[in-house]
C-alpha cells in the first residue's frame, strides 16, 4: 500500500506538470460536459466534468481507421478546469469541481421530479440543462454491462478491447441486435435503465451517441475515473468499480428490485453473485450472455449456482431474444 501511494505521488506531480506545459495560459471558457441527473431518495444527483475546450466525438458517417484512432485519442487529451464553482440556475446550490475536473451536485426534491435542472460554470454564459432520469415511478429496476453485453468489443481481451474502441467510430460500432430487443422489451414493461462500465468518462459522449443511433433506450452511466490523484494510481479493480456502482443504485432506489444484464466473457457473474449474497431480496432474475459454445468455466459455474441456490433465476444464452418469453419484471 504504502508503495502505491507514493507511485501516486510521484505520477500526480509528473502529470500536472506535464500539464502546466500543454496547457500554456490559463483558459477562461470553461465547457461542462454532463453526465445528467439520477433521482436518489430525497434529492437529485448531478454529475459531470468541467473542460477548458469542447470535443468532437465523430465524424457524421464512417471514415479510415487511422481517423477513428486519432479522434478516439483526442477523447483523452483533455483541458481539465479544477477548483471551478458550478451552480444549480435559480438556487444557491454549488460544488467545486475536484483535480480531474469532476463534480457532483445534489439538489434537494420533493414528489415533482423537473425534467431538467439548468447548472452553470463560474465563468462561463452558457447554462445547461442536463436531463434527470426519474426512477421514482419505475416498476422495477435494470443494471446493465455494456462491454460486450450491449457492444461487441472483446473485452476479456485488452488489446482487442483497445483496437475495437479505438478504430471504430459511433457509426461503425456494432450494438447486439438482440440487446436493443432485450432493453426496449424490459423498457416497454416500465422499467429504469442503469448502465455501468469500466470504460472511462472520458468515452460517455460517444456512448450516449451509439445508444441514440441503435435504439437502447438511455439512462445514467457510472463509468470510471481513470485518472491519477495523490492518493491513487488509477482507480480501483474493474471488479471494484461495478460492485460500488452497483451499491449506489440499489441504495438510490430502495423502492426497485432489480434485473441485472451481463455476460460470461468477463467478471458479471462473479459480480453478480456477490451482490446477490448481499441483497437477495433486491435481485429478481440474472440474464446472461453466453459469447460462444465454448464451456463455461468452473468459476461462472460455482457462481450462476450461489445465485441460483439464493433464489434468484439465471436465465443464459448467447442470444437475449430466446429468453424474452420467461423475462418479466
Amino acid at each position: 500500500m504504502a508503495v502505491k501511494l507514493a507511485l501516486a505521488r510521484v505520477a500526480h506531480r509528473l502529470e500536472r506538470g506535464f500539464e502546466k506545459i500543454r496547457r500554456g495560459p490559463a483558459r477562461h471558457d470553461p465547457i461542462i460536459d454532463c453526465y445528467g441527473g439520477y433521482t436518489a431518495q430525497d434529492h437529485i444527483v448531478l454529475r459531470g466534468r468541467v473542460l477548458a475546450k469542447a470535443r468532437a466525438i465523430s465524424a457524421e458517417g464512417p471514415q479510415s481507421k487511422w481517423r477513428n484512432f486519432k479522434d478516439f485519442l483526442s477523447l483523452f487529451m483533455t483541458d481539465e478546469l479544477r477548483d471551478l464553482t458550478i451552480t444549480a440556475a435559480d438556487s444557491d446550490l454549488a460544488t467545486q469541481t475536484d483535480e480531474e475536473g469532476f463534480f457532483t451536485l445534489l439538489i434537494p426534491v420533493g414528489d415533482a421530479v423537473p425534467l431538467y435542472v439548468n447548472i452553470q460554470a463560474a465563468g462561463a454564459d452558457e447554462v445547461h440543462p442536463p436531463p434527470v432520469f426519474n426512477a421514482r415511478t419505475a416498476r422495477f429496476g435494470v443494471i446493465s454491462d455494456i462491454d460486450d453485453t450491449l457492444l461487441r468489443t472483446g473485452a476479456y481481451s485488452l488489446a482487442r478491447n483497445l483496437w475495437t474502441s479505438a478504430t471504430g467510430n459511433v457509426h461503425q460500432r456494432e450494438v447486439f441486435a438482440d440487446a436493443v430487443a432485450l432493453l426496449r422489451d424490459l423498457k416497454g414493461q416500465g422499467a429504469a435503465c442503469f448502465y455501468v462500465s469500466s470504460s472511462p468518462w472520458n468515452l460517455y459522449d460517444y456512448l450516449q451517441a451509439v445508444f441514440v443511433r441503435t435504439g437502447l433506450p438511455l439512462g445514467p452511466f457510472f463509468l470510471r475515473d481513470l485518472g491519477i490523484s495523490r492518493t491513487q494510481f488509477i482507480t480501483g479493480t474493474h471488479g471494484d468499480h461495478k460492485t460500488d456502482a452497483i451499491e449506489t443504485i440499489l441504495a438510490a432506489n430502495p423502492h426497485l428490485q432489480f434485473t441485472l444484464v451481463g455476460d460470461t466473457g468477463q467478471h458479471d457473474p462473479h459480480i453478480y453473485a456477490d451482490i446477490v449474497a448481499r441483497h437477495p431480496d433486491r435481485v429478481t432474475q440474472v440474464v446472461l450472455r453466453r459469447p460462444s459454445a465454448a464451456a463455461l468455466s468452473r468459476r461462472t459455474k460455482d457462481d450462476v449456482a450461489k445465485i441460483e441456490a439464493a433464489g434468484v433465476a439465471v436465465m443464459l444464452d448467447h442470444d437475449y431474444r430466446s429468453l424474452l418469453p420467461d423475462i418479466a419484471p
